[in-house]
Protein backbone atom coordinates (compact mmCIF):
# COMPACT_ATOMS: atom_id res chain seq x y z
CA UNK A 1 0.00 0.00 0.00
CA UNK A 2 3.22 2.08 0.46
CA UNK A 3 1.41 4.47 3.25
CA UNK A 4 3.48 7.77 3.98
CA UNK A 5 4.26 8.81 8.20
CA UNK A 6 3.35 12.01 8.64
CA UNK A 7 4.16 13.61 11.83
CA UNK A 8 1.92 16.54 13.41
CA UNK A 9 1.50 18.53 16.10
CA UNK A 10 -1.46 19.63 18.11
CA UNK A 11 -2.50 22.37 20.25
CA UNK A 12 -0.71 21.47 23.34
CA UNK A 13 2.94 22.61 21.83
CA UNK A 14 2.07 25.90 23.55
CA UNK A 15 2.34 23.81 26.93
CA UNK A 16 6.21 23.54 25.83
CA UNK A 17 6.89 27.01 25.38
CA UNK A 18 9.76 28.87 25.42
CA UNK A 19 11.34 25.38 23.97
CA UNK A 20 8.43 24.90 21.13
CA UNK A 21 8.91 28.89 19.90
CA UNK A 22 11.45 27.79 18.17
CA UNK A 23 10.83 24.12 17.01
CA UNK A 24 8.35 21.50 16.06
CA UNK A 25 7.70 19.37 19.55
CA UNK A 26 8.48 16.66 18.24
CA UNK A 27 11.91 17.86 17.66
CA UNK A 28 12.73 18.07 21.20
CA UNK A 29 15.17 15.44 22.43
CA UNK A 30 14.49 13.01 25.08
CA UNK A 31 17.25 10.24 25.68
CA UNK A 32 19.48 9.78 22.80
CA UNK A 33 17.30 11.33 20.06
CA UNK A 34 14.51 13.70 19.14
CA UNK A 35 11.03 12.96 19.20
CA UNK A 36 10.76 12.59 15.75
CA UNK A 37 13.74 10.17 15.04
CA UNK A 38 12.11 8.28 17.47
CA UNK A 39 8.51 7.61 16.00
CA UNK A 40 10.36 7.88 12.33
CA UNK A 41 11.48 4.73 12.92
CA UNK A 42 8.03 3.19 12.45
CA UNK A 43 8.60 3.72 8.70
CA UNK A 44 11.69 2.39 6.93
CA UNK A 45 11.50 4.58 3.64
CA UNK A 46 13.23 7.50 3.33
CA UNK A 47 10.17 9.64 2.26
CA UNK A 48 8.18 11.29 5.36
CA UNK A 49 5.87 14.36 6.05
CA UNK A 50 6.16 16.82 8.81
CA UNK A 51 3.48 19.03 9.72
CA UNK A 52 4.50 22.44 11.90
CA UNK A 53 3.02 25.63 12.36
CA UNK A 54 3.48 27.93 9.63
CA UNK A 55 6.23 30.33 10.67
CA UNK A 56 8.52 26.82 11.62
CA UNK A 57 8.41 25.45 7.88
CA UNK A 58 11.63 27.22 6.81
CA UNK A 59 13.98 25.90 9.87
CA UNK A 60 12.42 22.80 9.93
CA UNK A 61 12.90 22.22 6.18
CA UNK A 62 16.17 23.86 6.89
CA UNK A 63 17.45 20.58 9.48
CA UNK A 64 15.47 18.04 8.23
CA UNK A 65 16.18 18.16 4.33
CA UNK A 66 14.80 14.34 3.86
CA UNK A 67 10.92 15.29 4.58
CA UNK A 68 8.76 17.30 2.85
CA UNK A 69 7.44 20.29 5.40
CA UNK A 70 3.82 20.99 5.90
CA UNK A 71 2.91 19.61 2.32
CA UNK A 72 -1.13 20.04 2.64
CA UNK A 73 -1.78 19.33 -1.06
CA UNK A 74 -0.76 15.85 -0.45
CA UNK A 75 -2.73 14.66 2.47
CA UNK A 76 -5.78 14.06 0.38
CA UNK A 77 -4.03 11.90 -2.47
CA UNK A 78 -1.71 9.24 -0.17
CA UNK A 79 -2.76 6.21 2.26
CA UNK A 80 -1.05 7.96 5.79
CA UNK A 81 -0.08 7.35 9.08
CA UNK A 82 -0.40 9.67 11.19
CA UNK A 83 1.48 10.26 14.36
CA UNK A 84 1.10 12.94 17.07
CA UNK A 85 4.21 14.29 17.66
CA UNK A 86 4.12 14.18 21.73
CA UNK A 87 4.88 11.11 21.17
CA UNK A 88 7.79 8.99 23.10
CA UNK A 89 7.39 6.25 21.17
CA UNK A 90 9.84 3.79 23.60
CA UNK A 91 7.61 0.61 23.91
CA UNK A 92 4.27 0.97 22.14
CA UNK A 93 4.00 -0.43 18.36
CA UNK A 94 2.47 0.90 16.14
CA UNK A 95 2.10 -0.52 12.85
CA UNK A 96 2.57 1.53 9.37
CA UNK A 97 0.42 -0.50 7.44
CA UNK A 98 -2.64 -2.14 8.11
CA UNK A 99 -6.60 -1.01 8.35
CA UNK A 100 -7.89 2.15 8.86
CA UNK A 101 -8.48 2.94 12.81
CA UNK A 102 -7.75 5.82 15.20
CA UNK A 103 -5.94 5.13 18.31
CA UNK A 104 -6.44 7.36 21.41
CA UNK A 105 -5.16 7.81 24.89
CA UNK A 106 -8.17 9.49 27.06
CA UNK A 107 -9.75 11.06 24.41
CA UNK A 108 -6.69 12.62 22.22
CA UNK A 109 -5.49 11.20 18.82
CA UNK A 110 -1.83 9.63 19.21
CA UNK A 111 -2.14 7.86 15.37
CA UNK A 112 -4.36 8.16 12.67
CA UNK A 113 -4.53 5.47 9.90
CA UNK A 114 -5.96 6.48 7.27
CA UNK A 115 -6.48 5.93 3.60
CA UNK A 116 -6.84 8.15 0.53
CA UNK A 117 -10.70 7.87 0.19
CA UNK A 118 -10.86 8.96 3.88
CA UNK A 119 -8.57 11.38 3.54
CA UNK A 120 -10.37 12.93 0.57
CA UNK A 121 -13.19 13.87 2.83
CA UNK A 122 -11.00 15.63 5.51
CA UNK A 123 -10.30 19.69 5.12
CA UNK A 124 -6.74 19.84 5.08
CA UNK A 125 -6.06 23.18 4.62
CA UNK A 126 -3.86 24.65 7.39
CA UNK A 127 -0.88 22.96 9.48
CA UNK A 128 -1.62 24.36 12.37
CA UNK A 129 -5.31 22.97 12.49
CA UNK A 130 -4.56 19.34 11.19
CA UNK A 131 -5.17 17.70 15.11
CA UNK A 132 -8.40 19.01 15.26
CA UNK A 133 -9.54 17.68 11.46
CA UNK A 134 -8.54 14.05 12.07
CA UNK A 135 -10.58 14.35 15.01
CA UNK A 136 -13.10 14.37 12.50
CA UNK A 137 -11.81 10.78 10.95
CA UNK A 138 -13.17 9.45 14.36
CA UNK A 139 -16.86 9.49 12.99
CA UNK A 140 -15.23 7.81 10.03
CA UNK A 141 -13.09 4.58 10.87
CA UNK A 142 -12.78 2.44 14.02
CA UNK A 143 -11.50 4.11 16.97
CA UNK A 144 -8.88 1.97 19.45
CA UNK A 145 -7.90 2.97 22.80
CA UNK A 146 -4.04 2.28 23.93
CA UNK A 147 -1.60 3.10 25.90
CA UNK A 148 0.95 5.41 24.85
CA UNK A 149 3.36 8.32 26.62
CA UNK A 150 2.15 11.71 25.24
CA UNK A 151 3.85 14.12 26.64
CA UNK A 152 2.22 16.71 28.37
CA UNK A 153 4.44 19.42 29.88
CA UNK A 154 8.33 20.31 29.49
CA UNK A 155 8.94 18.35 32.64
CA UNK A 156 7.35 15.18 31.50
CA UNK A 157 10.95 15.27 28.89
CA UNK A 158 13.33 15.04 32.56
CA UNK A 159 10.96 12.66 34.05
CA UNK A 160 11.36 10.15 31.15
CA UNK A 161 14.96 10.78 30.29
CA UNK A 162 16.87 8.23 32.39
CA UNK A 163 14.42 5.74 31.15
CA UNK A 164 14.79 6.51 27.33
CA UNK A 165 18.00 6.35 27.21
CA UNK A 166 18.20 3.12 28.47
CA UNK A 167 15.86 1.83 26.03
CA UNK A 168 17.58 3.53 23.51
CA UNK A 169 21.04 2.03 24.34
CA UNK A 170 19.54 -1.56 24.28
CA UNK A 171 18.07 -1.10 20.35
CA UNK A 172 21.05 1.02 19.12
CA UNK A 173 23.63 -1.30 16.66
CA UNK A 174 26.90 0.39 17.39
CA UNK A 175 28.73 -1.24 20.40
CA UNK A 176 32.25 -0.98 22.27
CA UNK A 177 35.09 1.35 22.06
CA UNK A 178 35.33 3.19 18.42
CA UNK A 179 37.11 6.40 19.83
CA UNK A 180 40.26 6.50 22.15
CA UNK A 181 40.56 5.55 25.52
CA UNK A 182 43.83 6.87 26.95
CA UNK A 183 45.76 5.05 29.82
CA UNK A 184 44.81 6.42 32.91
CA UNK A 185 41.32 6.78 32.38
CA UNK A 186 38.84 4.40 34.22
CA UNK A 187 35.55 2.51 32.68
CA UNK A 188 33.44 0.82 35.26
CA UNK A 189 30.82 -1.74 33.63
CA UNK A 190 32.23 -1.05 30.20
CA UNK A 191 30.11 -3.11 28.21
CA UNK A 192 27.60 -0.39 28.89
CA UNK A 193 29.32 2.26 27.62
CA UNK A 194 29.54 3.10 24.26
CA UNK A 195 32.60 5.87 22.28
CA UNK A 196 32.14 6.90 19.01
CA UNK A 197 34.81 7.25 16.46
CA UNK A 198 37.60 9.77 16.53
CA UNK A 199 36.14 10.79 20.29
CA UNK A 200 38.71 10.58 23.24
CA UNK A 201 38.53 10.09 26.58
CA UNK A 202 41.68 11.53 28.61
CA UNK A 203 43.44 9.73 31.50
CA UNK A 204 41.73 11.39 34.35
CA UNK A 205 38.32 10.66 33.41
CA UNK A 206 35.65 8.23 35.09
CA UNK A 207 33.05 6.84 32.96
CA UNK A 208 30.48 4.67 35.66
CA UNK A 209 27.89 2.76 33.70
CA UNK A 210 26.75 1.15 37.15
CA UNK A 211 23.66 2.51 37.04
CA UNK A 212 22.55 2.60 33.57
CA UNK A 213 24.09 2.94 30.06
CA UNK A 214 26.69 5.70 28.55
CA UNK A 215 26.82 6.48 25.00
CA UNK A 216 29.46 8.82 23.77
CA UNK A 217 29.09 9.99 19.59
CA UNK A 218 31.82 10.50 17.63
CA UNK A 219 34.17 13.74 17.91
CA UNK A 220 33.65 14.18 21.40
CA UNK A 221 36.57 15.11 23.70
CA UNK A 222 36.23 14.54 27.64
CA UNK A 223 38.98 16.17 29.58
CA UNK A 224 39.83 15.48 33.42
CA UNK A 225 38.79 15.57 35.97
CA UNK A 226 35.36 14.40 34.38
CA UNK A 227 33.03 12.36 35.76
CA UNK A 228 29.86 10.70 33.92
CA UNK A 229 27.65 8.23 35.61
CA UNK A 230 24.84 6.50 33.18
CA UNK A 231 22.19 6.89 32.45
CA UNK A 232 23.86 9.50 29.88
CA UNK A 233 24.49 10.58 26.31
CA UNK A 234 26.72 12.96 24.97
CA UNK A 235 26.61 14.52 21.42
CA UNK A 236 29.02 14.76 18.44
CA UNK A 237 31.65 17.41 18.67
CA UNK A 238 30.95 18.45 21.85
CA UNK A 239 34.03 18.78 24.73
CA UNK A 240 33.55 18.20 28.50
CA UNK A 241 35.93 19.72 30.65
CA UNK A 242 36.66 18.88 34.16
CA UNK A 243 32.12 18.50 34.57
CA UNK A 244 30.35 16.43 36.84
CA UNK A 245 27.72 14.61 34.64
CA UNK A 246 25.39 12.95 37.40
CA UNK A 247 22.94 10.36 36.08
CA UNK A 248 19.77 11.29 33.57
CA UNK A 249 21.46 13.73 30.87
CA UNK A 250 21.52 14.01 27.43
CA UNK A 251 23.83 16.83 25.93
CA UNK A 252 23.40 17.66 22.37
CA UNK A 253 25.96 17.88 19.71
CA UNK A 254 28.90 20.77 19.59
CA UNK A 255 28.47 21.82 23.42
CA UNK A 256 31.02 22.82 25.84
CA UNK A 257 29.77 21.29 29.01
CA UNK A 258 31.75 22.41 32.92
CA UNK A 259 30.71 22.49 36.64
CA UNK A 260 28.13 20.12 37.28
CA UNK A 261 24.97 18.92 35.61
CA UNK A 262 21.75 16.65 36.83
CA UNK A 263 19.17 14.95 35.06
CA UNK A 264 19.25 17.98 32.73
CA UNK A 265 18.40 18.01 29.05
CA UNK A 266 20.88 20.41 26.56
CA UNK A 267 19.36 20.79 23.34
CA UNK A 268 22.65 21.39 21.07
CA UNK A 269 25.33 24.03 21.06
CA UNK A 270 25.04 24.92 24.63
CA UNK A 271 27.94 26.62 26.35
CA UNK A 272 28.10 25.86 29.79
CA UNK A 273 31.57 26.08 30.39
CA UNK A 274 32.36 27.00 34.08
CA UNK A 275 31.33 25.97 37.42
CA UNK A 276 27.29 26.37 38.40
CA UNK A 277 24.88 23.27 38.71
CA UNK A 278 21.95 22.73 36.22
CA UNK A 279 19.64 20.35 37.45
CA UNK A 280 16.70 18.72 36.44
CA UNK A 281 16.04 21.36 33.79
CA UNK A 282 15.83 21.32 29.93
CA UNK A 283 18.40 24.09 28.05
CA UNK A 284 17.43 25.18 24.65
CA UNK A 285 19.75 25.74 21.35
CA UNK A 286 22.46 28.54 21.41
CA UNK A 287 22.42 28.82 25.04
CA UNK A 288 25.34 30.56 26.86
CA UNK A 289 25.60 30.03 30.69
CA UNK A 290 28.00 32.45 33.02
CA UNK A 291 30.08 31.03 34.60
CA UNK A 292 28.62 30.17 38.11
CA UNK A 293 25.27 30.31 36.74
CA UNK A 294 23.13 27.77 38.86
CA UNK A 295 19.12 26.64 38.89
CA UNK A 296 17.88 25.46 42.33
CA UNK A 297 15.78 22.76 41.37
CA UNK A 298 14.31 21.68 44.86
CA UNK A 299 12.58 23.88 47.17
CA UNK A 300 13.29 24.26 50.84
CA UNK A 301 10.06 23.02 51.92
CA UNK A 302 10.33 19.81 50.16
CA UNK A 303 6.99 20.51 48.31
CA UNK A 304 5.64 20.32 44.90
CA UNK A 305 6.87 22.97 42.19
CA UNK A 306 4.62 24.93 40.25
CA UNK A 307 5.48 26.25 36.57
CA UNK A 308 4.31 29.32 34.89
CA UNK A 309 2.85 27.73 31.60
CA UNK A 310 0.74 29.82 29.49
CA UNK A 311 0.60 32.41 31.90
CA UNK A 312 -0.48 30.53 35.39
CA UNK A 313 1.35 28.20 37.46
CA UNK A 314 0.68 24.62 37.11
CA UNK A 315 1.74 22.10 39.59
CA UNK A 316 3.95 19.47 38.44
CA UNK A 317 3.02 16.82 41.52
CA UNK A 318 7.38 16.89 41.18
CA UNK A 319 9.58 18.05 43.57
CA UNK A 320 12.55 17.89 41.63
CA UNK A 321 12.16 21.00 38.69
CA UNK A 322 14.85 23.14 37.41
CA UNK A 323 14.23 25.59 34.77
CA UNK A 324 12.96 25.63 30.99
CA UNK A 325 15.69 28.33 29.02
CA UNK A 326 14.45 29.39 25.25
CA UNK A 327 16.91 29.05 22.14
CA UNK A 328 19.54 32.34 21.87
CA UNK A 329 19.07 33.38 25.90
CA UNK A 330 22.20 34.00 27.74
CA UNK A 331 23.16 34.44 31.35
CA UNK A 332 25.70 36.38 33.31
CA UNK A 333 28.23 35.45 35.86
CA UNK A 334 26.90 34.40 39.30
CA UNK A 335 22.90 33.88 37.83
CA UNK A 336 20.79 32.07 40.16
CA UNK A 337 17.97 30.59 38.77
CA UNK A 338 15.13 29.79 41.08
CA UNK A 339 13.20 26.58 41.46
CA UNK A 340 10.76 25.94 38.59
CA UNK A 341 12.10 28.89 36.55
CA UNK A 342 11.18 29.64 32.91
CA UNK A 343 13.17 31.71 30.81
CA UNK A 344 12.65 32.71 27.34
CA UNK A 345 13.84 32.55 24.00
CA UNK A 346 17.23 35.58 23.29
CA UNK A 347 17.14 36.95 27.11
CA UNK A 348 19.99 38.06 28.49
CA UNK A 349 20.20 38.31 32.16
CA UNK A 350 22.71 39.73 34.45
CA UNK A 351 24.07 41.46 37.74
CA UNK A 352 23.52 38.98 40.52
CA UNK A 353 20.80 37.96 42.49
CA UNK A 354 17.45 35.38 42.33
CA UNK A 355 16.03 35.56 38.82
CA UNK A 356 12.21 35.89 38.85
CA UNK A 357 10.02 32.30 37.83
CA UNK A 358 8.78 33.86 34.65
CA UNK A 359 11.43 36.08 32.01
CA UNK A 360 9.66 36.85 28.50
CA UNK A 361 11.34 36.09 25.44
CA UNK A 362 13.59 38.80 24.50
CA UNK A 363 14.04 40.56 27.89
CA UNK A 364 17.21 42.37 29.07
CA UNK A 365 18.48 43.41 32.56
CA UNK A 366 18.40 41.89 35.86
CA UNK A 367 17.61 42.05 39.90
CA UNK A 368 17.23 45.65 39.29
CA UNK A 369 14.56 44.78 36.28
CA UNK A 370 13.74 44.34 32.61
CA UNK A 371 13.62 46.40 29.09
CA UNK A 372 13.28 44.68 25.73
CA UNK A 373 16.35 43.51 24.06
CA UNK A 374 16.58 44.84 20.86
CA UNK A 375 15.59 42.63 18.10
CA UNK A 376 18.64 43.90 15.74
CA UNK A 377 21.46 43.04 18.21
CA UNK A 378 19.87 39.72 18.89
CA UNK A 379 20.25 38.92 15.36
CA UNK A 380 23.74 40.10 14.96
CA UNK A 381 24.78 38.53 18.33
CA UNK A 382 23.49 34.99 17.38
CA UNK A 383 25.10 35.69 14.00
CA UNK A 384 28.75 36.12 16.03
CA UNK A 385 28.12 32.95 18.15
CA UNK A 386 26.97 31.04 14.83
CA UNK A 387 30.17 31.33 13.26
CA UNK A 388 32.01 30.73 16.25
CA UNK A 389 31.01 26.93 16.37
CA UNK A 390 31.28 26.91 12.11
CA UNK A 391 27.69 27.46 11.69
CA UNK A 392 26.10 30.49 8.58
CA UNK A 393 23.13 32.13 10.02
CA UNK A 394 20.56 32.27 7.20
CA UNK A 395 17.77 33.91 6.35
CA UNK A 396 15.52 31.47 7.56
CA UNK A 397 17.17 31.62 11.51
CA UNK A 398 16.89 35.38 11.21
CA UNK A 399 13.09 35.13 9.84
CA UNK A 400 12.48 33.09 12.76
CA UNK A 401 14.20 35.12 15.71
CA UNK A 402 12.02 38.00 14.06
CA UNK A 403 8.87 36.16 13.95
CA UNK A 404 9.07 34.87 17.54
CA UNK A 405 9.88 38.97 18.17
CA UNK A 406 6.49 39.69 17.24
CA UNK A 407 4.41 36.75 18.69
CA UNK A 408 6.29 37.36 22.38
CA UNK A 409 5.17 40.76 22.27
CA UNK A 410 2.86 40.72 24.59
CA UNK A 411 4.68 39.12 27.15
CA UNK A 412 7.13 41.79 27.43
Amino acid sequence: MNRVLCIFEDKKVENFYPLTLTRPIYRLRCGITTLEEKISSISSQEEIYLICRKYLSGVTSQKIEKAKVNPLEDLNERNLLFVNGRLLFLEERIDLEGGEEVGVKRGEIVYARLNRKTLKKLPFNNPEKVGEVLTQAKQMVEVKEIEANLLEYPWDIIKWNSYALRKEFERKKEKGIKGKVDEGAYLINPEKIYIGKNSTIEPGVLLNAERGPIYIAEEVKINPPTVIEGPCYIGRGTIVDGAKIRQGCSVGSVCRIGGEIEESVFHAYVNKHHDGFIGHSYIGEWVNLGALTTTSDLKNTYGSVKVFIKGKEVDTKQIKIGSFIGDYTKTGIGTLIDTGSVIGVASNIFGGGVTPKFIPSFSWGGKDGFVENRLDKVIEVARIVMERRGVKQTEEDRNLLKKIYQLTREER
